[in-house]
């Protein structure tokens, strides 16, 4: 959905986007951040639980060891200029409120950072979902107010509020994560008592109330944020179907799962473009030229290609750990010496 939705969003005509169809394949593309943000504040309590005896400095460095390249990431594709020295001295105003716009990848990393820095303070996992409850019922109730609040782009505003750019700032795009945070504590402690089928009817019925409730609240962020979370709830319920259950197509799901950062990188690139590729990408290529047909085939050509490149990425890790490592710091090394040299 994500690949779909960006392919089309850039290549397909004005006309076309106005269908019924369109409109209802955005809504579902509208889930897919969210997903990101929910899966990851799970994966953030399913380590911290797993790493509770550990020493928090120990625990926080390491966090921040894994989350640094996904900033990193982020931060790249927007990089206005493919050089230190013009990155310097030539950057305009209007490239800076660019590179300090905030995507899914700066939500994930910078809501992980703080919150594991809150932890250091918060250690009972009582007092953590406590926190973590009230921060995400301030963040959507103060979302409009923020945004409405701010007068200039910088890098802190930027990491706010949508209303210089930013598609995914804390306000409100945070609470999704602190969300999965909660969930996936309350999973963790779920599963060790009682069987996956009734955790699976909590989850259902959980999303039962979310999606209603969507349609009762009045302020805007709380509406969208019901919405979507109910909806994902079922699908996790489904997902949670094939639990128990051993299949190859199963096993090819969980590796493009497992390589999803990479999947997500590689098709901005190449949808969007980047400094690195101006010029090659399909939204200079094409425009919003294309008719449905042919962008269609063009976004399945696309999912086709990155779910290759992400399974073979995978294998390569898994047969060849060496090699991959090369060949990851090679890449890495090559563009940050041209980066750094370029003048």
């Amino acid at each position: 959905m994500m690949i779909q939705g960006h392919t089309l969003s850039a290549v397909l005509v004005p006309e076309t986007k106005i269908t019924t169809l369109y409109q209802f394949l955005h809504i579902l593309r509208g889930l897919t951040a969210p997903a990101f943000l929910i899966a990851s504040g799970c994966g953030l309590a399913f380590s911290i639980c797993r790493k509770k005896n550990r020493a928090w400095w120990n625990v926080l460095i390491q966090r921040l060891i894994r989350i640094t390249p996904i900033l990193l990431m982020g931060y790249f594709l927007h990089l206005p200029r493919f050089s230190l020295l013009q990155l310097l001295t030539q950057t305009t105003d209007k490239e800076i409120a660019q590179f300090f716009q905030c995507d899914i990848l700066q939500t994930i990393g910078w809501t992980i950072i703080i919150l594991q820095i809150v932890f250091i303070f918060l250690r009972p996992k009582k007092l953590i979902i406590g926190f973590s409850l009230i921060s995400l019922l301030l963040i959507l109730f103060f979302t409009l107010e923020v945004n409405n609040s701010v007068v200039s782009p910088n890098f802190f505003t930027q990491l706010l509020t949508s209303k210089f750019g930013s598609n995914f700032p804390l306000f409100p795009f945070s609470a999704y994560l602190i969300f999965g945070l909660i969930f996936g504590f309350i999973f963790y402690q779920l599963q060790q008592k009682i069987e996956i089928r009734l955790i699976n009817i909590l989850i259902f019925v959980s999303g039962i109330i979310f999606f209603g409730s969507s349609f009762i609240v009045k302020i805007p962020a709380f509406v969208l944020f019901y919405f979507r979370t109910g909806l994902l709830l079922f699908l996790i319920s489904l997902f949670l179907l094939f639990e128990d259950k051993k299949s190859s197509v199963l096993t090819f799901f969980v590796v493009i799962g497992q390589e999803s950062f990479l999947i997500y990188f590689g098709h901005i690139i190449i949808v969007y473009g980047s400094v690195i590729n101006v010029n090659n990408n399909f939204a200079h290529y094409f425009g919003e030229s294309l008719n449905t047909g042919l962008s269609s085939l063009l976004a399945l050509s696309l999912i086709v290609f990155m779910l290759a490149i992400g399974y073979l990425w995978h294998y390569l890790k898994d047969k060849n750990p060496v090699v991959s490592r090369m060949l990851r710091n090679t890449i890495s090394a090559l563009v940050i010496v041209k980066f750094i040299t370029k003048f």
